[in-house]
Formats: C-alpha cells, sequence, structure tokens
C-alpha cells in the first residue's frame, strides 16, 4: 500500500494536494534551500514553511527571505504562522495573500516554552476563547484556505471533550483541514505518537484530518492500516531529512537514485544561495544531525559538522565523509 494510493488528493477549499502527503513545518529545516532540495526529488503534494511570526514576516522581502521565499519548482506552499491575537492580521494577511498561499496553517502545536511565552502554539491552543478571536480575526481578513496544526492537549486523562471542542471551533471558521500529531503538550518526541486516536478524532468532525508523527515508511501505513484508513492525508517531518527523497516512496513512484555525496552538495549549494554563511551555517548543521542516520557510523559524520566553525569547514568534513563509501544503516 502506498500512501498515493491511500490518499490520492485532498480539496483544500478550492486547492488541490495530489497526493495529499505534506512536509511538516520543521524550525532550522524547512527553509528555501530545503524545499527546493525535497522539490527536486518530488513526490509530495504540499511543502511547509518554517513557522512564521508575524513582525518577522512583514519585514521580510518575499522575493529574497529564506523563509518566505516561493519557487515554482515548490508547487504547492502551505505558509505557517506563529500567532497571539496581537498581530496586525489586515497587513499580514494583506501580504500573505500576494503570494498566492496553498493554505495558511496556524500553528497549535508547538509546545516550546519560549513559544507558549508568546501566547502561541500550544498556549494558543489552550485559550478556547482568545483561540476564537484569532480564527474569527484571521476570517475577517482572509478568505483562502486556511489550515491548523495541534497536539492533543495537555491533560490525557481528559482531552477527549476540549479537544472535540475544539474541532467544532475549527468547522465554525471554516477551517480546511486540521492536521493532529497525536502527542500531548508535555511530551516529548521520545514518546511514540498515539496512531490509535486517529480514527476517533477522525469520527468526530466532517473536516479532513491530517494525520502527523513518526510515520517513516509506507510499512507504517501497512501494518497499522486502521489508523490511518480514517485520514485523509499524511505529513511527513524528520524523516524527509534524513531521506530527501522518501516523498517517493510514500507516493508509490520508482525510487530515485541517490548519491549521498551529491545530495548533501547540493543542499549547501541551495542553501548558501539564499542565506549568507553565518545563517547557513547552524541549517547545514541541523540537516546533518538527522542526515547521518543514514549511515552505520553516522555519529561520526555528526561529530565533524557539528566541530566545524565556518560552512567551509563543514562542506569538506563532510564530503569527505560521504566520499569514502561509508556502511548505510539497516
Amino acid at each position: 500500500m502506498s500512501a498515493g494510493s491511500l490518499f490520492p488528493s485532498l480539496d483544500l477549499s478550492g486547492t488541490a494536494v495530489a497526493p495529499a502527503l505534506f512536509l511538516a513545518p520543521m524550525a532550522g529545516i524547512t527553509h528555501s534551500g530545503f524545499r527546493r532540495l525535497i522539490a527536486d526529488f518530488g513526490g509530495y503534494g504540499a511543502l511547509t514553511t518554517e513557522m512564521l511570526s508575524a513582525p518577522a514576516f512583514l519585514r521580510e522581502d518575499p522575493a529574497r527571505s529564506p523563509f518566505c521565499r516561493r519557487r515554482e519548482c515548490e508547487g504547492n506552499l502551505v505558509y505557517q504562522l506563529r500567532l497571539s491575537g496581537e498581530e496586525d492580521l489586515g497587513a499580514l494577511f494583506g501580504k500573505l495573500e500576494t503570494l498566492s498561499p496553498a493554505a495558511v496553517d496556524l500553528n497549535l502545536g508547538c509546545p516550546a516554552p519560549e513559544i507558549q511565552r508568546l501566547a502561541s502554539g500550544a498556549a494558543l491552543f489552550r485559550d478556547f476563547a482568545r483561540l476564537g478571536r484569532v480564527l474569527a480575526g484571521i476570517r475577517t481578513h482572509y478568505g483562502g484556505p486556511l489550515t491548523v496544526k495541534c497536539r492533543l492537549g495537555d491533560d490525557p486523562d481528559r482531552w477527549r471533550e476540549p479537544f472535540v471542542e475544539r474541532l467544532r471551533l475549527f468547522e465554525d471558521h471554516a477551517v480546511a483541514a486540521v492536521t493532529v500529531h497525536p502527542r500531548f503538550s508535555g511530551e516529548k518526541l521520545k514518546r511514540r505518537a498515539r496512531w490509535r486516536e486517529f480514527p476517533w478524532i477522525a469520527s468526530r468532525t466532517r473536516l479532513p484530518v491530517i494525520g502527523n508523527g513518526d510515520i517513516r515508511s509506507p510499512r507504517d501505513l501497512e501494518e497499522h492500516a486502521e489508523f490511518f484508513r480514517p485520514l485523509a492525508g499524511i505529513m511527513l517531518g524528520r524523516v524527509v531529512v534524513e531521506k530527501p527523497w522518501i516523498f517517493r516512496e510514500f507516493a508509490g513512484l520508482p525510487p530515485a537514485r541517490v548519491d549521498y555525496a551529491e545530495v548533501w552538495e547540493r543542499l549547501v549549494r541551495y542553501t548558501l544561495e539564499d542565506l549568507p554563511p553565518e545563517r547557513a551555517l547552524g541549517r547545514l548543521k541541523e540537516f546533518a544531525s538527522y542526515y547521518c542516520h543514514n549511515f552505520f557510523f553516522g555519529h561520526e559524520l555528526y561529530r565533524r559538522c557539528l566541530g566545524g566553525r565556518t560552512v567551509e569547514q563543514v562542506h569538506a568534513s563532510a564530503l569527505e565523509f560521504l566520499r569514502s563509501d561509508p556502511q548505510l544503516s539497516a
């Protein structure tokens, strides 16, 4: 079973996403250079930006910014926002609409303390009244496809009723789809995502539900079909950083011929086209922390990259490892 056959397409309020396979927003990762690399391999239905703050976005030049720059090769691009309700939504969505987004996504799941201190992410999901005001404010200024991404909430023992209340709120404000990462806000990524909750969530709303969290292989869909069949699509995250070509596998396309060193070189080139070296450095190291999982001794690749003080050092160290015919992990 491929995800492409299970989720052939999804209509987001008039925007067709085919297949219904989405790239998750990831801080430090889903900048324009990385999205360009993913676009080279294809297989997805839509890409997503990093989480964008309204003040930063309003300062950015969309033609040059690595966060909101959009290339034709990317196809559908979803812009994800961090909002608290204090933003100038008129200016924000006026600028966003000039970029013709496939959809705008509201982050309601990020549990990072610094994001919650800004009354965003999981903190906004928690505050039902303020969440309603934010959604109403968005709809005052934006009539296009709106999606939300959330977790299950805070309380593992009493989360269902509050979650359904929020699903109703999303329906009332014409949300096009809900992406659910089935963990609680206090849980780390080491705790397995609760896929078993997908059918219950999908049964409680007329909205399409997109599943996210720990999905690494089409085998996951086959072996747990009862969890995934009620969904309208899936969203892949860290596994795409590890294997930028993996959407092809999920879509049922012929496998890509992968030269690991060439993929690394291409990402470095793309990143440096959009970011100055001092800003590219951390993003390349972040990519390497996942890419190294392809190799039996991948920790050596990451160690070399982590110790580099310049892009040139990181690039050269990684190439030395990647050109040594390293043993692939299972």
